[in-house]
Order: C-alpha cells, then structure tokens, then sequence
C-alpha cells in the first residue's frame, strides 16, 4: 500500500508539474496574441482591418476588409460584400488567444474568406446594425433602416483605393437575404448576388402553411437574444476561455466601445414573442409597425427586378421552406439567375442525400460550393457589365445521381399525374374509384418527423436528415401504391388534394410523399403542411405560397364533420422511384417537437373521403420521357 501510495503521489506530482508548464506556455502565447498582427499583402496592406464606418444617421456599423495577399501596391480588386447578425468574427478569451499564437485554431474569420482572396476579391464582412461590435438597434429583422446601411456600405467600398468599384454580395440564410435586399437599392457598382439557402418569404419561415415552427422560433430567438448580448452560443468554462464576444474594431483595444454597442443591443426584437403574436400574414411584428411579409424579399421584388441584378443561389431539398421559395423566385423574378438545388443541408456542409447520407454524388464540399459562386462573380465583376442574362436551373435527381439543367422549373417534359386514395389504404393513379367512401384517421399528436427535421435545419445547420420512416408512419394514414413495374422520375412541385371534414374547428395537416423498398424501409422525399383555418384558395398567386393567402381576412374555422377540398403544396423534388419499390403517401396532423400542436389540446379525427364526387388525391410530377426508364 505504501509503495501504491509513493506512485500516486508522484503521479500526482507529475501531472501538476505538467498543468502548470501547459498554462505557462498558455499564457504565455496569450500574452503575445494580437489578432492586428496578421500578414501584409504583397503591396505591404495589412491584410485584415477592422474599423467603424459611420453610417448618415450617426450609427457606427462595425466592418472587416479582408484582402488579398497577392494584392500588389495600387491594384484594385472587386469586393464582396457578407454582412451577418451572426458575428462577422469572433474574439477570444485566454485559451482561444493562446491556441491562435499556437497555430492550433485560426485568427476571427470564416472558411470562405480566405478561399474568395484566394480568387483575387476583397471580402468585407459586416455586423449588421444592432448586432456584434455594430452600434444601433433593430425593431424587427430586415427594416428599412437596417437595409439602408448596405447602400452606404456598397457606396464605401466602391471607393476605396484597392477597390475596382464592382461590388458583389452574398452570404447564406439572414445573410443571403440581405444580399438580395440590397439589390433593391439601385445601386449601379452592386452588379451581382448569391443568396444561398434563404427565404423570400418570412412568414412562411415562421409560419409554413400558417402552422407555427415553434421549434425554429424558440431556438432562434433564444441564440439571437444570445448573440446580440454577446455571449457566444455555446455554455461551460472552456467556451468562456475560448470565446469572448463578438470581435472588436481595431480601435477599440480595451473593449470599451464594444461594451457601449452591446449595451445599446439591448432594445433589439424578441422574435419568439413577436412571432407567436403575429398568426397572420398581415399582422404586426414587435412594435416595427410592419408584417413578416413587409420585411420579406417578397416586398421588395420590383426595386429587385428594376436592377436587374443577376442571383446565384444553392438550396437544398429538405431544408425548412428554402427550396419552395428560391424556386418561386426563379419563376416570379424577371432577373437573370442561376438556381442549384441538391440535397445540401442549410448552410451546404453536409450531403442529406436520403439514399446515400454519408456520401453522395451531389457533392457537399464547401470549398467547391465557394468555387462555383466565385466562378459566378468573376464573369460579373472582373470585366464590364454585362447585359442580360438568361435561368437556369441545376438540380440533382434523388436515386440516380445526376444532375440535371433546364431553363424552367419544372422541367419540360413534366406533366402532373393525379394519384387517388383508394379502398384498402391504396394509392394509384388513373380515375378516382367509382364507389364514395371515406378513411377515418384519428390524429395521433405524438407522431414527428424527428429531431433532424427539416423545420430545424435554420438554427442546426448540418443537423437535417430522415432515417427510414417505417415506424414512424405507424402514427400516420398510410397510401401505398403497388409496386413500380419499372422506374419512375418524380421531377417538379408535388400537390395534394384532399376532400377532407375535421373534428375540430382547426388543426393542421402534413403530407408526406415517401419511397417505400420492397424490405419496408421508408424514404423520406417531400412533405407539405397546412393550417385548416388558412385552407381558403388565394384570390391571386403573387406571394410565397400560390395557394392561400393567410391573411386575416381568409382565416376561417372548419365547420366539424363538414368535407371540404384542401390543397397543399409540397416542397420541390426530383427523385427516381426505382423498379420494385411503392409509392407511399402518408397524412399526419401533427409533428410533435417541431410544430405547434393544432388544436392546442382534446383530440383530433380527420375524415378522408374518396370517391367520384369527393376524390382525395396527390399530383405528382411525373417526368413523362423518363416513366418507365
């Protein structure tokens, strides 16, 4: 025992010994850490600068100018532009100071940055008012006064002496809707835009169907709340000594303006709040004065066309209502634009390819992706304007792995093919069944598409996928068709149809378009939703969803045990349903932890009828030259 005892103690002797030479090197590299000292361009600029550029209403808005290193004395070179309520850098605490000096993490600045150098464009990152080191407050995202600071910031970086005058902006999500806010404002040096995976349309984010995301609003609200406070979005000891708030200007070494811009922060927005207080498309937000939809792309689309600012945009397939929207755009935007939608998670990190998760011909490398955006931006800002331009659209087919380019969505060659419930949970297509009848589904309020659903990829990122779905649809109403004969292309804009009497006076219902193998796993390819309240038809196709309106004025309660036709819209896709494999449709009325729970309490049956004068059915985009290839 003694001799167990000797050991341990000078074990525990050692392992002092080894704690303090580490914190002694710790601190010692923190203490030479100074995020300034970053290399110099090849003309002698430092490369990184970090500075308040006051906007005309007095507000300074914090602003980094990453250039180059090949940058020679007096060259000029095309800027881009990414501003973000997300921290445009970080700044670090004793431990994140000493990794830096060690070499084990990177200075403040994201992976894109230096790949856009790289390819000769200066990039400027900026912290959006009311957020990071910005001064200023916001009553709700994406105001006027917060889109009025991009035309003086685009105006700024025009005429700086490495700049050529040709401006870009992009960014993904918030900041890829600022990229398309500012080519609302006319100005002639912004020439080109790639918002990726953003929204056209803030109400449907909120509100899909009209059915609140209560797990986007509570989470996102939380970490901006977070965020413009200036803690960074992640807890425990190690976080504080890694990170230490957003990334001060250059100027501001002892923190104290930052501290001041923080302080300010604190009138911003409670988006959790303000949006379970705004069920309507027209209702207000916060205390803005304006809706969901007045801060919308939406609402800004002429000022867009006007410009004509050519768009390159990458989505993905299941990431929230992202691909709905962009592809809206493409259809309803007169600007020249390139849209890719692949199975790319919100943020393009990850493949969420159904079929091959983990490896996918879609190909998520984030480097590639930064590739073909500056591929896009290199023959708009590296030579003289250019006139016109023409869409496209690339899209990767689900089960075949090819990607695919046409100039509409849908392809040509599309056509919609109506397939009808049937007696005996079947699915088939052709004429609806000549004898009326009904299917009774009582909702089952725990039933969820999971903890990766695609209602959360906005706050989770990389975090969005469907394992197989079999146990999961054993809380749905289930239609299989029979086995495909041969394989079957799904390309375009599925539509349900259903002829449908609830039990409550609202509720919400979710259709799922799933691709059953003949082992039973189930894949998960599209889903649309709806709030019962908001099923009145739109009485004009001009806003993000064609369908319905959800104005106040349209929301009316279901009569109880009263049939009426629904539509819903589902969210774009292209897959090939292979030969052996069925066709599954599958109605839920509830998607617990995800989606707010509709009626709020008691139960739930909905009624589906069938037949010649009531037939419940879904279009499906069959590609007609591939059916059956």
């Amino acid at each position: 025992m003694r001799i167990l005892a000797k050991i341990a103690a000078g074990a525990g002797i050692l392992a002092l010994t080894l704690v303090i030479v580490v914190a002694a090197v710790l601190a010692g590299a923190a203490s030479l850490y100074d995020y300034r000292k970053l290399e110099l361009t090849a003309g002698g600029l430092r490369r990184d600068t970090a500075q308040y550029v006051r906007m005309s209403d007095g507000t300074p808005i914090a602003v980094d100018v990453w250039l180059p290193p090949s940058l020679a004395a007096g060259q000029r070179v095309p800027v881009l532009i990414k501003a973000t309520p997300y921290w445009r850098g970080y700044g670090f605490g004793f431990l994140g100071k000493a990794l830096v000096e060690l070499g084990a993490i990177h200075p403040p600045g994201e992976s894109d940055i230096p790949l856009l150098n790289r390819r000769g464009y200066a990039v400027m990152t900026v912290d959006t008012r009311g957020t990071g080191a910005s001064f200023g407050a916001q009553q709700a995202p994406f105001d006027d006064r917060e889109i009025a600071d991009y035309g003086e910031l685009i105006d700024w970086a025009a005429r700086q002496p490495w700049s050529s005058g040709a401006v870009g902006a992009y960014g993904f999500s918030y900041r890829g809707m600022l990229a398309v806010d500012m080519a609302s404002l006319g100005k002639r040096s912004l020439r080109a835009i790639a918002p990726s995976f953003d929204f056209t349309d803030l109400y449907l984010v909120v509100h899909p169907g009209g059915v609140l995301d209560s797990y986007f609003v509570t989470a996102w609200g939380a970490q901006t709340a977070a965020l413009n406070r200036g803690a960074a979005p992640c807890s425990g000891v190690i976080c504080r000594l890694v990170g230490a708030g957003p990334k001060p200007v250059d100027a501001d070494a002892g923190g104290a303006l930052l501290r001041e811009a923080l302080a300010a922060h604190g009138a911003d927005y409670d988006m959790d709040a303000c949006a379970r207080a705004a069920p309507n498309r027209d209702d207000r937000i916060c205390s803005s004065g304006k809706s969901l939809t007045d801060v919308s792309e939406i609402a800004r689309q002429k000022a867009i066309e006007a410009g004509a600012t050519p768009i390159y945009a990458e989505v993905g397939y299941f990431d929230e209502v992202s691909p709905a929207q962009a592809v809206r755009r493409f259809q309803t935007f007169s600007n020249p634009q390139t849209l890719i939608i692949g199975p790319l998670s919100h943020g393009g990190f990850e493949s969420t390819d159904p079929y091959r998760p983990r490896a996918s011909g879609a190909d998520p490398s984030y480097p590639r992706q930064v590739a073909r955006m500056a591929d896009f931006f290199d023959a708009r800002l590296k030579g003289p304007p250019a006139a016109g331009g023409d869409k496209t659209v690339s899209y990767f087919v689900l089960g075949k792995e090819v990607w695919r380019t046409s100039r509409t969505w849908p392809p040509a060659g599309e056509r919609d093919e109506p397939w009808y419930l049937r007696p005996g949970h079947d699915l088939s297509p052709g004429a609806p069944d000549p004898q009326p009848g009904a299917d009774a589904y009582p909702v089952d309020f725990a039933a969820s598409s999971g903890v990766l659903a695609r209602y959360r990829s906005p706050v989770d990122l990389s975090k969005t996928a469907y394992p197989d779905r079999a146990e999961a649809d054993r809380r749905l109403a289930t239609y299989d068709s029979a086995p495909a004969p041969a394989a079957i292309e799904i390309t375009g804009d599925p539509v349900a149809h259903l002829f449908l009497a609830s039990s409550s006076a609202d509720g919400e219902v979710i259709v799922y378009l799933e691709d059953v193998a003949p082992g039973g796993a189930v894949t998960y390819l599209s889903e649309g939703l709806l709030r019962l309240a908001d099923r009145k038809p739109a009485a004009a196709a001009i806003l993000g969803d064609p369908l319905h309106s959800y104005l106040a004025a349209d929301v009316a309660p279901m009569i109880p045990g009263k049939a009426e036709p629904i539509a819903i819209a589902l969210s774009p896709i292209s897959a090939v349903i292979a030969k052996g494999h069925r066709i599954r449709i599958a109605i839920a009325g509830a998607d617990a932890g995800n989606l707010e729970r509709l009626p709020a309490s008691g139960p739930e049956t909905f009624t589906l009828q069938r037949g010649p004068a009531s037939p419940s059915y879904v279009d499906l985009p069959i590609v007609a030259d591939r059916h059956g290839s």
